[in-house]
């Protein structure tokens, strides 16, 4: 893996950002909780031993949990084998855990996706049994770390974004990019309104790390790029699309 600083690794990322395991991945980003350890999303699948020995280099304890931000294959193809190999436990938003557990390619947009070029044409999305659902506004804990559950629903229907308090730190999964841009698709379940909600939200948060699904992170000053989009939907407008 990558290391971003004491905290958390990079595991998996594509051709959107630093190209380091299947083009199609995510950034997948371990993070070091104390006696456990957490990944957030999981990549597409389709480089899951490579995932899995960047996520071995890094782990100094046990990978007990994955937290979901969103059901999109790009996050979440790569769930049961990662599960299978580190006997990790699948937290999942609560509105996106059925179309993850049943691979429903309709309900997650995979195949206009594919259709579109973003994944090889015989890609296949294997779905995975989750183990505990989340929704916005929801604490758990684990190990050491406190992580609230914010609302990410606008980039998918039902999607979140969980936030470390004690570490300032956020991963909003595809909700926004670096710049304050969105991810705003022509697929299911994108909502120009939702979207604006879940982002002005995220204003009341001290966000100091941001981590975003694709495209670049900030290890510091990471709510401006919170404030450029929720000023841009205060004044009505939309911010500018990452795609």
């Amino acid at each position: 893996g990558m290391r971003l600083n004491e905290t958390v690794s990079l595991a998996a990322s594509g051709a959107m950002s630093l190209s380091m395991t299947h083009p199609s991945d995510c950034n997948v980003y371990l993070v070091d909780c104390g006696k456990e350890s957490v990944l957030i999303d999981a990549g597409t699948g389709l480089a899951e031993k490579d995932v899995i020995r960047e996520i071995e280099k890094d782990l100094k304890n046990t990978l007990s949990h994955i937290l979901v931000t969103h059901h999109h294959a790009d996050h979440t193809g790569g769930l049961s084998v990662i599960k299978e190999y580190f006997h990790a436990r699948v937290v999942a938003p609560e509105k996106e855990r059925r179309s993850i557990e049943e691979a429903d390619e309709s309900a997650n947009g995979l195949d206009i996706a594919r259709n579109a070029g973003y994944y090889p044409a015989d890609y296949k999305w294997k779905g995975c049994r989750t183990d505990l659902s989340v929704v916005p506004g929801e604490r758990f804990r684990i190990s050491e770390e406190e992580i609230l559950v914010c609302d990410g629903a606008g980039h998918s229907p039902g999607g979140v974004c969980y936030y470390f308090p004690g570490k300032k730190m956020i991963f909003v999964g595809d909700l926004l990019m670096h710049g304050g841009k969105v991810n705003l698709q022509n697929i299911p379940g994108a909502d120009i309104r939702r979207y604006a909600e879940s982002v002005i939200a995220l204003e009341n948060l001290e966000v100091e790390q941001f981590y975003s699904g694709h495209g670049c992170f900030s290890l510091h000053h990471g709510k401006e790029h919170i404030e450029k989009a929720a000023q841009a939907f205060k004044s009505l407008g939309v911010p500018p699309n990452f795609l």
